[in-house]
C-alpha cells in the first residue's frame, strides 16, 4: 500500500517533531512545528489558526500531539506507521510497547482484525518495519503478554477508552492484580505503582494491603508506552488525564476529524487534499424533499441511474444507498421503509439488508463480490462505526436533519472512493444525499454542520455541497440555489397527478424539479439547457390550452442560456503544451522524479561523514553535549550497563562497531538504495566518528538513535543536491533537451474547474475569461486585490483571445517542474494569433526571493522550447504598470 502524498506530508512533520523534541523538549519543537507551517501558508498566501503547545499537567515533557486528518483519509494506517517513527525518532527502543485506544467496540474489531491478519495492509506496514516481530493483543488478552515478548517484539494492545476510564479502580480488569503478570515485575522499580487497597485484601486473602499490584496498568507504568488514541474528540476529560497519569505514556499521539479543547494539532490534512489523492467522492449532491417517502422516491432513482453508468467502468461497482429509518418511537420505521421499498418502489426483497442492534444481515456479506446483490441497506445508527463499503454512494435521511446526530456517520460511510481512484464518468465522482427537508437552505445548513463535525473545514463545506432541484422565492419564482455556478431557471404549471410526477422524476437527472402546491398544481422549473426530449415530454403534460404559452416561456428561456453562454460552452478552449525533456533516448514529461529515475548516482560519490554542525560530540567533564540542527541538547552521562542495541553482550570494540552499523543500516534503509551501497558508506559515517572524532563506540550506541536521524538527513540532503543538479543538467545546461510534444497539452474547456468555488466580480464583467463574463474559479476562496488587478489588465489587452485563472494544485491545471515539486503559474491565456501566454503574478515582497527566480527561469525555458511566452508580472516594474508590462512582453513575442 503507497503511502498518499499528504500521508507522506502528516508523517514527516511527526517525524521531525519527535527528533526535535529530545533536543528542545515537546513545546519548543511544537512552536518549530507551527512556525514552518505558517512561514509556507504565507507563500501560498494563506493564513493559518494560531496554535499553542497545551503540555500533559502531570508529564510536561511527554510529547502529546494531536493529527487531524478529515473522515477516510487513513488514520489508521498512519497510526500503524507512527509507531515505527517514534520508535526509531523518539522512544530510543527498539522493540515498542503501544497501547492502542478507540472509542468503541466495534472499533476495537475492526481495527483488532486488520492488526492481526498478516495479509492486510496495515499488518504488513507493521511487520516491514520490525521484520515480523510483531505481536497484537486485544485488552482482554493482555496476561497472555510474557515478558519475552517485549523483549523481542514490538507489542500493540488495543483496547477502549472505557476499560481504562474509571475513577474507581477497584474491580476493573486492568487495574486488578493478576498472578500471570509476576514475572513482568521482578526487579522492577515500583515507586509511583498502584498498590493492594484495603478492599482488594478484604476480597483476597492471597494479597497484602499497600503491596504492589501485579496488575496490566502498573505494568504499563513501568514499561511506559507509546499512547495512539484514535477518535480522540471522543477522549479529552479530566478524567482521561488522569488515566493517562496512571499509564504514564512516553509519548502520546491522537487522531480525529474534528480537534476539540486541549488537543495539539501538529499537522491538519484538508479534505480537498483527500479529493486531489481520489480518496473520497465529492461534490456531495444534495437534494431536499418535503417528505420521507419522496426522499426514497429520489435515492432510488439516483442508484438506478448510478449502477447504470457503473456497468460501463472499468471496476465492478455496484451503488448502494444507505436508508436512515426511525427508531420505534419514530416514522418511518425500520419495518416501514423495507415494506415501502418491497411493495412501493418494487424493490426485490433479496436486495435490501437491516442493519440495526436487533438485525445484523449485513454479517458475512461481502458486498465488492459480484455476485452480491445487495443494493440497499436500512439501518438506524448501526452503520455509524465499523462498516466501510466503498460502494455506498447515497444517503437518504428520512427524518429532519437536525433530529438526528448519527447522519454524519451514514454520511461518512457514502463519501469513501471505490477503489481509490477517480472514475471516469463523473456522476461516479460524487456523493449524493436525499434528505427530508423541505427547504434546501436548511438541508444545507444541517450538512454543513455535519460535515465541519466529520472534518471539514467551511471553505471545503462550501465547495463539496451542491444543491440538487429548484426553489421558490417569495415572489413564487423558482430559481437554482446552486451557490456555485446556479443557472437560469424556466418555470411553467402543470396539473398534479402520479403520472406528472413519475415522468417529471424520471427527468431529474436532466435539471428537471417540481413544488407542490395545496391547490392541485405541480410548479415545474427547468434548469439550464433545455433538450428537445425535455421539452416535448413536459409540453405533453401540460394542458392543453397552455401549449403557446409553454412555447414562448420555452423560446425566450433558450434565448436567455444563449446569452449567458460562457466562450467555453460556445466552443474555446486553451491548450498549453508541457515541457517534455528527451534523455538516453526517451522523452518524457519534465518532473524531477522522472529525471531521477535517468541519472545514475551513487552514495558512495559522497562524503561518509557527518559534519560538526551535522552532529559534534564535545566531552565536558561528566557531559556530553550533542548538535542537533543548530539545538544544543546536553544529558550527563549514564551508568546504565545495558547496551541500547539488543544482543550485543561483546566485550569486542570491533564487533560492536559492526552490530552497530548493522543496525544504522535497517534503521535508514530505502528503496532505491540498496543494502551493498549503502552499509559500507554507513561503515565509513562510523568509522570516521570513531578514527578520527575519537568517540567511543559505546557512546554512539547510547546515541544511536539520534545518529540515525542525522544519518537519514544526510542522506535526504545529498538526494535533495542530487536533485538540484539533475533538474539543472536536464532542464538548462547546455547539453539540455528540453522540449514538447503536440499529443501532451494540457487543456481547458467547459468541463475544467467544474468543482471550484466561484465569485461573483459584482458589477464588474470580464470579457475574455473562459469560464463566464462575472465569474472567476479561484484558489482558497479568493483573489487578493493585486491578483485581481493581474487578471483585469490581462483581459484587457485585445491580443488576448480566451484566458482562465489556472487554480494551483488542481489535477487538472498546468504547471511547471520546480526541484522535486510543481509550480502552477497564476493565468494561462491564448492570444488571437495562436501563441499561449502563461502570466504569474508576484508582489514585490516576493520579486526577488529564490523561489521567483525559480519559478522565471523554469517559465523562460517552457516559452523558449514552446515558442510561447511567459511573463512574471509585478504591480510596477521599472515604472511599467501592469498591462504595459504584459504589451511590452507581446510586443517583443
Amino acid at each position: 500500500m503507497q503511502l498518499k502524498t499528504y500521508q507522506k506530508a502528516t508523517l514527516d512533520t511527526l517525524d521531525a517533531f519527535f527528533a526535535r523534541t529530545l533536543a528542545t523538549g515537546p513545546a519548543e519543537a511544537f512552536q518549530h512545528a507551527v512556525e514552518e507551517q505558517e512561514k509556507f501558508a504565507h507563500l501560498e498566501g494563506r493564513k493559518l489558526e494560531p496554535r499553542t503547545y497545551q503540555p500533559l499537567q502531570a508529564f510536561p515533557d511527554v510529547p502529546y500531539v494531536c493529527l487531524r486528518l478529515p473522515t477516510g483519509g487513513g488514520k489508521t494506517l498512519l497510526a500503524a506507521e507512527t509507531i515505527r517513527l517514534a520508535t526509531r525518532s523518539y522512544l530510543r527502543r527498539t522493540w515498542p510497547l503501544t497501547l492502542w485506544f478507540v472509542p468503541s467496540d466495534a472499533i476495537k474489531t475492526q481495527t483488532l482484525e486488520a492488526l492481526k491478519d498478516r495479509a492486510h495492509p496495515y499488518r504488513r506496514r507493521l511487520d516491514e518495519n520490525f521484520g515480523g516481530h510483531v505481536r497484537v493483543f486485544d485488552i482482554t488478552e493482555f496476561e497472555m503478554l510474557r515478558p519475552q515478548d517485549l523483549a523481542r517484539s514490538a507489542c500493540v494492545v488495543v483496547s477502549t477508552i472505557q476499560a481504562f476510564r474509571v475513577t474507581n479502580t477497584t474491580g476493573r480488569k486492568v487495574y486488578s492484580h493478576h498472578e500471570e503478570l509476576e514475572t513482568h515485575f521482578s526487579g522492577v522499580p515500583t515507586e509511583g505503582m498502584e498498590v493492594v487497597s484495603p478492599e482488594e485484601e478484604a476480597e483476597n486473602d492471597m494479597l497484602t494491603e499497600g503491596a504492589v499490584k501485579f496488575s496490566f496498568a502498573n505494568l504499563l507504568y513501568h514499561q511506559r508506552p507509546l499512547m495512539i488514541v484514535d477518535e480522540a474528540h471522543n477522549a479529552v476529560s479530566g478524567l482521561t488525564r488522569e488515566v493517562q497519569a496512571r499509564i504514564r505514556p512516553a509519548a502520546i499521539v491522537e487522531f480525529t476529524a474534528t480537534p476539540r479543547g486541549r488537543n495539539n494539532i501538529l499537522h491538519s490534512v484538508t479534505a480537498s487534499a483527500l479529493k486531489d489523492e481520489e480518496m473520497i467522492k465529492l461534490p456531495i449532491r444534495v437534494r431536499p424533499h418535503d417528505d420521507w417517502r419522496e426522499a426514497v422516491t429520489g435515492a432510488v432513482a439516483t442508484r438506478n441511474m448510478l449502477e447504470e453508468k457503473a456497468k460501463r467502468d472499468r471496476d465492478h461497482i455496484r451503488p448502494v444507498v444507505l436508508y436512515q429509518a426511525q427508531a420505534r418511537n419514530g416514522h418511518p420505521t425500520v419495518a416501514e421503509l423495507k415494506t415501502y421499498l418491497i411493495e412501493e418502489k418494487l424493490i426485490p426483497e433479496d436486495r435490501i439488508k437491516i442493519a440495526t442492534g436487533e438485525q445484523r444481515e449485513l454479517d458475512g456479506v461481502n458486498l465488492r463480490d459480484p455476485a452480491e446483490q445487495t443494493r440497499h441497506v436500512i439501518t438506524v445508527d448501526a452503520l455509524k462505526e465499523g462498516w466501510d463499503c466503498p460502494s455506498a454512494y447515497v444517503l437518504c435521511a428520512t427524518q429532519r436533519l437536525q433530529s438526528r446526530g448519527a447522519v454524519e456517520q451514514l454520511l461518512g460511510r457514502v463519501l469513501r472512493m471505490p477503489y481509490a481512484a477517480r472514475r471516469k464518468d463523473a456522476a461516479l465522482n460524487s456523493a449524493y444525499a436525499h434528505v427530508s427537508e423541505p427547504s434546501f437552505r436548511e438541508a444545507a445548513q444541517a450538512l454543513t454542520d455535519k460535515l465541519i463535525y466529520m472534518g471539514f473545514i467551511d471553505e471545503e463545506v462550501r465547495e463539496s455541497l451542491k444543491p440538487r432541484g429548484v426553489e421558490q422565492n417569495d415572489q413564487g419564482e423558482l430559481f437554482d440555489p446552486d451557490p456555485v455556478r446556479p443557472k437560469p431557471v424556466l418555470q411553467f404549471t402543470v396539473p398534479d397527478s402520479e403520472v406528472a410526477r413519475e415522468r417529471l422524476n424520471a427527468w431529474q437527472d436532466a435539471g428537471v424539479d417540481y413544488i407542490q402546491r395545496d391547490d392541485g398544481v405541480l410548479i415545474v422549473g427547468v434548469k439550464g439547457e433545455v433538450t428537445d426530449e425535455v421539452a416535448q415530454g413536459v409540453r405533453e403534460i401540460t394542458r392543453e390550452e397552455d401549449h403557446a404559452h409553454f412555447d414562448a416561456q420555452l423560446e425566450k428561456h433558450r434565448a436567455t442560456v444563449e446569452s449567458g453562454r460562457t466562450l467555453a460552452q460556445k466552443g474555446h478552449v486553451i491548450e498549453i503544451p508541457q515541457l517534455l525533456v528527451e534523455m538516453e533516448g526517451e522523452t518524457f514529461l519534465a518532473e524531477t522524479d522522472a529525471i531521477m529515475e535517468r541519472v545514475d548516482w551513487s552514495l558512495d560519490r559522497h562524503s561518509a561523514r557527518l559534519t560538526e554542525k551535522e552532529l559534534s560530540f564535545h566531552r565536558s567533564q561528566d557531559v556530553i553535549e550533542i548538535d542537533l540542527e543548530g539545538e544544543k541538547l546536553v544529558y550527563s552521562r549514564t551508568t546504565e550497563d545495558q547496551p541500547i542495541l539488543s544482543g550485543l553482550h561483546t566485550p569486542s570494540d570491533a564487533d560492536l562497531e559492526a552490530s552497530l552499523v548493522q543496525w544504522l543500516e535497517r534503521e535508514c534503509r530505502v528503496a532505491d538504495i540498496t543494502q551493498a551501497e549503502m552499509l559500507p558508506w554507513i561503515a565509513a559515517v562510523v568509522a570516521d566518528l570513531v578514527t578520527n572524532r575519537e568517540v567511543n563506540i559505546r557512546t554512539l550506541i547510547d546515541w544511536q538513535h539520534q545518529i540515525a536521524a542525522r544519518i537519514r538527513w544526510k542522506i535526504q540532503a545529498i538526494r535533495d543536491e542530487v536533485k538540484t543538479r539533475a533538474h539543472q543538467m536536464a532542464l538548462f545546461d547546455e547539453g539540455a533537451k528540453p522540449t514538447w510534444s503536440d499529443s501532451r497539452v494540457v487543456r481547458f474547456d467547459d468541463t475544467i474547474y467544474q468543482n471550484v468555488p466561484t465569485q461573483t466580480t459584482g458589477a464588474f464583467r470580464f470579457t475574455r475569461h473562459l469560464l463566464g463574463a462575472d465569474r472567476a474559479p479561484l484558489i482558497d476562496g479568493d483573489l487578493n486585490g493585486e491578483e485581481f488587478q493581474c487578471a483585469w489588465s490581462l483581459d484587457s489587452l485585445d491580443e488576448v483571445d480566451v484566458w482562465v485563472r489556472n487554480v494551483a494544485r488542481h489535477p487538472d491545471s498546468f504547471s511547471l517542474p520546480r526541484v522535486g515539486r510543481r509550480f502552477y503559474p497564476d493565468f494561462v491565456a491564448t492570444l488571437r494569433d495562436g501563441r499561449v501566454f502563461v502570466v504569474e503574478y508576484k508582489g514585490e515582497h516576493l520579486i526577488g526571493a529564490p523561489e521567483a527566480r525559480e519559478k522565471d527561469a523554469i517559465g523562460r525555458i517552457w516559452a523558449r522550447t514552446t515558442g510561447n511566452l511567459f511573463l512574471m508580472v509585478r504591480k510596477v516594474a521599472h515604472g511599467v504598470g501592469m498591462v504595459d508590462q504584459m504589451r511590452n512582453a507581446l510586443a517583443k513575442g
